[in-house]
């Protein structure tokens, strides 16, 4: 890292200490400010609701006829004089909708019965529990923003009203704060601490740039000369000796020296690299190189599987390997004539006895440096199938790519309009307050449809979400006795014998454990439940041809001939709770992985899926050696 960028970056880092610092004090004041607030105000409310009640109850107490004598009849007028009272309903809608945080404001009497509340509704009832708001403000400052900045959750500040002499109160008015009022009244604040701590940061960006390039402005002639030199470019002389100082004088006089050495060297590492990718370019093309007199002297191995036998062909002369009367000789003997290479010029070529194929044909002529004289030929021919089909594959990639961008999109549209739609269904359900049966049940049926339509998009974005798959060393064997831990239980409910049998001693991989145990475990438990009456379930690992294979075999009822081709896609499923996700994500999974699933199904006798992954390549794999848990001819069995 170059003085200037450590300079920056100091200057940067400085500037962000004390930004943070700050922005962190800040916070925690208006936090504790905001609940301080929020506490004061709910005390000033139950204070109001408790001098209300005190007023209506000696006003309308000296009404009652006969007066009570007793306390439990003092209680019960009392509680009659707040429940039937208009004015205190009146005031607890007043104070709760005046107060930016309350929620709403009850007042309980005996048993924790609402006498009266801020909603009409909940009068009668039991008043629900919720946790003391003094409780909640004594928590570590980073604790409470965190509850009021990730969750909907109400508290309460009690206000105990009782008779004088009496221990238990007669009455309790209960002022309900609710976290989304409290962080509405929060999130404007650290908004503003957010844009003022960006400013901030973005000045400290200008001034670091603007304080470097000050202190280092002596030495941007010295950087000027290393960036000419890293360009290759010819290093002139600057200002006179006498004009510059002593020591960068001596460091540009051996800034020259080093740029003509590396000028040198860049040059033939040029040509060396130049030299190496023409080489790996044409690995796996048919390169024939021919002399000054037309006739071949060198050809590349894949020439044989094109124009014939290569070692027959050596000294042969131009004609007879590309004659002018064939399309392919024409564009060669074309290309030479008028001393002009092509490149990737397509050409049929009719072969005996066999379906004629489409090349790439590119001619360089080899010219001598000096004289500009022919001194060879080079032909290069290229399958063009390969390449028409990698260029298929990306267009074909593009396309997907830009569908599932499009269906990620309009899912998250669809997700906006569910949530507001659910919304306002709870706000209808909170109106009607029971007072329609049939109502009721019908919000309840679209209450249901929309939470079943919100898992359905949900899982959709989960599925078209890019995968971030974490390769490492997994052992198949080890992850197939996991596998048929995890479905025990499943097949114990259905009496399904899993039979787990290990031909390899290890089955090594690279691959994601998670992924991989999810994706072979969908197919497993649909083999398991495909077995209502019971069965036996094979799963049996194999080496073959550098991949391992996974056959998992049930005695199911088989998949029926038209279900076939349906079966990979996403939401596609037989199963009356099932979702259509499970063999739609194992083929991706497969997929990413580098390998193939396959399966056989026969009708009333089961199913057999095959997953194939490439095996990682080590002399200590022996897949004949027996585990040193088993034997190969043990298995693992569960009833």
């Amino acid at each position: 890292m170059s003085l200037k960028s450590r300079l920056r970056l100091s200057i940067v880092a400085l500037v962000v200490t004390v930004v943070v610092a700050l922005s962190v004090l800040h916070v925690h004041s208006v936090v504790e400010s905001r609940f301080e607030d929020a506490l004061e105000l709910a005390t000033i409310g139950g204070m109001q609701v408790e001098s209300f009640i005190l007023q209506i109850v000696d006003e309308q107490t000296a009404n009652y006829q006969p007066p009570p004598e007793t306390m439990a009849d003092v209680k019960k007028v009392w509680s009659e004089i707040v429940e039937q009272d208009p004015g205190l309903a009146s005031l607890l809608q007043k104070l709760t909708g005046s107060t930016p945080v309350i929620v709403e404001i009850l007042v309980t009497g005996e048993n924790d019965r609402i006498l009266s509340a801020s909603f009409p509704s909940l009068r009668g009832q039991k008043v629900q529990v919720r946790p003391s708001f003094d409780e909640f403000s004594n928590k570590w400052v980073w604790e409470k923003l965190q509850e009021v900045l990730t969750g909907s959750r109400d508290y309460e500040v009690q206000k105990p009203l009782g008779a004088p002499g009496e221990q238990e109160p007669v009455f309790t008015v209960r002022v309900v704060l609710n976290s989304v009022l409290l962080r509405s009244q929060i999130l404007p604040s650290l908004q503003n601490l957010a844009v003022v701590s960006s400013l901030a940061l973005l000045l400290s960006v200008v001034l670091a740039i603007v304080a470097s390039n000050v202190a280092f402005l002596p030495l941007a002639r010295i950087g000027e000369i290393v960036d000419r030199i890293t360009r290759g470019e010819h290093v002139a002389d600057g200002a006179p000796p006498s004009e510059r100082a002593k020591e960068v004088a001596a460091v540009e006089s051996k800034l020259n020296v080093l740029g003509e050495q590396f000028r040198g060297a860049q040059a033939d590492r040029a040509h060396l690299q130049a030299n190496i990718h023409r080489l790996l370019e044409r690995l796996e093309e048919a390169v024939l190189l021919f002399g000054p007199d037309d006739r071949l002297i060198m050809a590349g191995r894949a020439a044989e599987r094109l124009i014939g036998g290569r070692w027959e062909m050596m000294g042969a002369a131009m004609d007879d390997i590309f004659p002018s009367s064939s399309a392919l000789g024409a564009v060669v003997q074309g290309a030479i004539h008028l001393n002009r290479g092509i490149t990737d010029r397509p050409v049929t070529l009719e072969q005996t006895g066999a379906e004629p194929v489409q090349l790439l044909v590119s001619v360089e002529i080899v010219d001598d440096f000096v004289s500009h004289e022919r001194r060879g030929t080079m032909v290069t021919l290229r399958d063009a199938a390969p390449r028409r089909q990698i260029e298929s594959q990306l267009d074909v990639a593009s396309r997907l790519a830009s569908i599932s961008r499009l269906t990620s999109g309009a899912a998250h549209e669809i997700k906006n309009p569910l949530n507001s739609i659910a919304l306002h269904l709870e706000v209808l359900k909170t109106k009607l307050d029971g007072s329609s049966a049939d109502a009721a049940n019908e919000i309840e049926v679209i209450g249901r449809e929309i939470t079943r339509l919100d898992r359905v998009v949900k899982s959709f974005l989960d599925f078209t979400r890019p995968v971030d798959v974490k390769m490492q060393r997994v052992d198949l064997v080890k992850l197939l006795h996991e596998v048929t831990t995890l479905v025990r239980p499943e097949a114990d409910r259905l009496k399904v014998q899993v039979d787990l049998r290990d031909e390899a001693n290890s089955a090594p991989i690279q691959g994601d454990r998670d992924l991989l145990i999810q994706a072979i475990l969908n197919v497993v438990v649909n083999g398991v439940q495909s077995m209502e009456k019971g069965g036996s379930l094979e799963i049996r690992t194999e080496l073959a041809s550098g991949y391992y294979l996974v056959n998992i075999r049930d005695q199911g009822g088989g998949i029926p001939q038209e279900l076939r081709e349906k079966i990979y896609n996403l939401y596609f499923t037989t199963k009356s709770q099932g979702s259509g996700i499970g063999l739609a994500m194992t083929f991706r999974v497969v997929q990413l992985h580098g390998g193939t699933i396959d399966f056989a199904s026969r009708s009333g006798e089961g199913t057999e899926f095959q997953l194939r992954f490439p095996a990682i390549e080590e002399n200590t794999c022996d897949v004949t050696a027996a585990p040193d848990h088993e034997s190969p001819a043990s298995s693992a069995h569960l009833a």
